[in-house]
């Protein structure tokens, strides 16, 4: 979740912030997290860690600025770990396996390869050879993430069907419902919004190409979901977020 226009850059990250920390949402999985270890403020994981919060910060090491994916549990985390990450420290797949009472669940939190798209008005071009220029740079970014993200399900789809617990997999898969990626995850799981979704279910809040529907839960046997909601007010993001209710059904 980037933080978008919300009055001012900082108004969003507070607000943000707040959000995290005071939403009633049993278990958080939020993408593009960016913590800030200098900032009293903006130290979410100082933070997490003085409300007593369970989480997985998965993030590359080393880094200045903290960038990676974050799993909030009310519940104890008993393991977790990387799948993969890319070298941007952004686009990568983590999980943590969680004690809920007496069960056992699985948390996959994932971001699969950006498009790395910046809006460009045809209109802007002053010659011919400048529009073909940002077509073709647009044709080979489209190119290498429908590439990546292939390699990426491939990897993910193995380490589901591999799980010893029921799998929710929820985030940014960066790819459409009509897509062959999303149909390699419809083979292993059901997917929430498809289940207890109404309307179009539109997740994107960017400046461009609104209409997408590009965040996803999907899950396992061993649940059931019983409330889904795309909680559109929630502005100060360029994705707005999902909200499942899961029952964990009895094992036989």
């Amino acid at each position: 979740m980037r933080t978008h226009s919300y009055k001012n850059r900082d108004s969003a990250r507070i607000a943000l912030r707040d959000w995290i920390l005071e939403s009633e949402s049993d278990i958080k999985c939020l993408q593009e997290f960016t913590n800030a270890p200098w900032s009293k403020e903006f130290n979410l994981i100082a933070l997490l860690d003085e409300n007593g919060k369970h989480y997985y910060f998965s993030t590359n090491a080393g880094a200045e600025r903290n960038g990676g994916t974050l799993i909030i549990s009310k519940y104890p985390i008993i393991k977790s770990g990387d799948v993969l990450s890319s070298t941007n420290g952004f686009n990568r797949i983590a999980y943590a396996d969680i004690k809920v009472n007496s069960d056992t669940i699985r948390i996959v939190n994932v971001h699969l390869e950006s498009m790395g798209l910046t809006y460009s008005n045809p209109r802007s071009a002053t010659d011919l050879n400048t529009l073909k220029s940002q077509s073709y740079t647009v044709l080979r970014k489209l190119k290498v993430g429908v590439f990546e993200r292939s390699r990426q399900i491939r990897q993910l789809s193995d380490f589901i069907d591999k799980s010893p617990h029921p799998v929710i997999c929820a985030g940014d898969f960066n790819d459409l419902p009509y897509s062959n990626n999303y149909r390699q995850m419809k083979k292993h799981m059901k997917n929430s919004f498809e289940e207890k979704g109404k309307g179009f279910g539109f997740t994107y809040n960017g400046s461009t190409l609104r209409w997408l529907r590009i965040d996803n839960q999907f899950y396992t046997s061993g649940f059931q979901s019983v409330e889904f909601e795309t909680l559109d007010s929630i502005k100060f993001s360029d994705h707005f977020p999902l909200r499942v209710q899961y029952l964990i059904e009895e094992a036989h």
